[in-house]
């Protein structure tokens, strides 16, 4: 093995310091193998001897020998080290005295077509670590439930209504069941994918456009749309008519309606009601705060099993090119196209001839007409880098 050149091994302390400093002022995710499985996370705390790392997932085990890898400047650094559990979110590494690094490069594609296959299995990850930090305790508790094999959605739901209760006076929750038939607020919420804000039923105009954000509809984009889409103005002027009078009628004064969605698919929603006594509009701010809430519950469910998808991980799905960076695979089964979108995430199981390699990936761009995906890798084991750096197509 040729030897690793000076330049390319980090000894100084103050190079270091440098680094895991940056890793953590800039929230740069770390890497760590241990026992066989990979965690991620950031650096919590750095001092000249150990870093503390917090991890998106509870770690198994207490100590033990483990390898860490990051990607700084656009060199990929690694270290073998031990750890020590502090709690089950977080684990403090030992800081060698040297940090090896690579340049980050573009990898050797290969073509493997027809004997390469690959299954996997759908991720679905919300944005939860922006309450990771909140000043709000509520939203520090729905992180760390989510973040549960099994989390409490019965805790995390009075979490949310506590949330809401300062701009909401109720709220419900809404999970579609298949045989459902829609009405006309689902209907909107699965032909937009958007918001649906009432903001003054007593006011609002199926003509006079209230707000400009693109995530959020109000009646008068709805009628847009719909005209847009074919329906007769009349038409759908009636059905937004009798629509408003409706709450008027319910002594409705702001309602919203934020979707719940599943791989851009809209499969429920969380309903918010202002009465006419209470006096006071939802506004876009807080439908949007709603959203993510939406976002969170939906991971909550799917770690709880309650949406079973029909995932890739029973099928033998066609690899067309691979390199040690990512891999282009054929997907033709629709029940499965349907929940593959740009930045989906999927845990994949690569066969080859003569091995099998896990990884975790995020698609980064789609082909409709040839039904190609491209995933880039977020993990993978150095070795299974080796190894398929050492590839040769006429070996394969």
């Amino acid at each position: 093995m040729p030897e690793i050149p000076e330049k390319m091994i980090v000894r100084s302390e103050l190079e270091k310091s440098l680094i895991f400093k940056s890793l953590k002022n800039m929230n740069i995710p770390v890497n760590i193998n241990f026992e066989g499985i990979t965690y991620s996370g950031t650096i919590e705390k750095y001092d000249t001897g150990s870093i503390v790392v917090k991890l998106d997932s509870p770690i198994i085990g207490e100590a033990g020998e483990c390898s860490v890898n990051f990607v700084f400047n656009n060199n990929y650094h690694y270290f073998s080290s031990t750890l020590q559990m502090l709690d089950e979110n977080r684990v403090m590494i030992f800081v060698p005295e040297e940090i090896k690094k690579n340049i980050v490069r573009k990898y050797r594609r290969i073509y493997v077509e027809g004997k390469v296959f690959m299954k996997f299995k759908i991720l679905v990850q919300s944005q939860a670590s922006k309450f990771q930090e909140s000043t709000i305790m509520d939203e520090r508790f729905i992180f760390q439930e989510v973040k549960k094999p099994k989390p409490a959605i019965d805790k995390m739901l009075i979490a949310i209504k506590n949330l809401v209760s300062e701009f909401a006076q109720k709220i419900q929750i809404k999970v579609y069941k298949p045989e459902d038939k829609m009405d006309f607020v689902d209907k909107i919420l699965h032909d937009t994918k958007k918001i649906f804000l009432i903001y003054n039923s007593y006011e609002d105009s199926i003509t006079e456009r209230r707000f400009m954000d693109e995530s959020i509809v109000t009646v008068a984009d709805v009628y847009r749309y719909y005209v847009g889409a074919g329906e007769t103005r009349k038409g759908i002027e009636s059905k937004l008519l009798d629509f408003l009078q409706s709450r008027r009628d319910l002594r409705i004064f702001s309602e919203c309606y934020v979707p719940l969605m599943l791989e851009d698919e809209v499969v429920g929603y969380i309903r918010l009601i202002n009465d006419f006594d209470y006096h006071r509009s939802i506004k876009p701010i807080n439908a949007q705060k709603v959203k993510e809430y939406a976002d969170v519950l939906v991971e909550a469910l799917v770690k709880y099993d309650y949406f079973r998808l029909d995932s890739g991980d029973r099928y033998d799905i066609p690899v067309i090119n691979i390199s040690a960076g990512g891999l282009l695979f054929r997907l033709t089964n629709d029940k499965i196209k349907k929940y593959i979108t740009k930045n989906t995430v999927l845990m994949a199981s690569i066969s080859f001839p003569d091995r099998k390699i896990d990884v975790r990936g995020v698609v980064t761009r789609f082909n409709p007409s040839t039904s190609e995906y491209a995933l880039k890798f977020l993990e993978i084991d150095k070795d299974d880098v080796d190894y398929i750096e050492s590839l040769k197509e006429e070996s394969i």
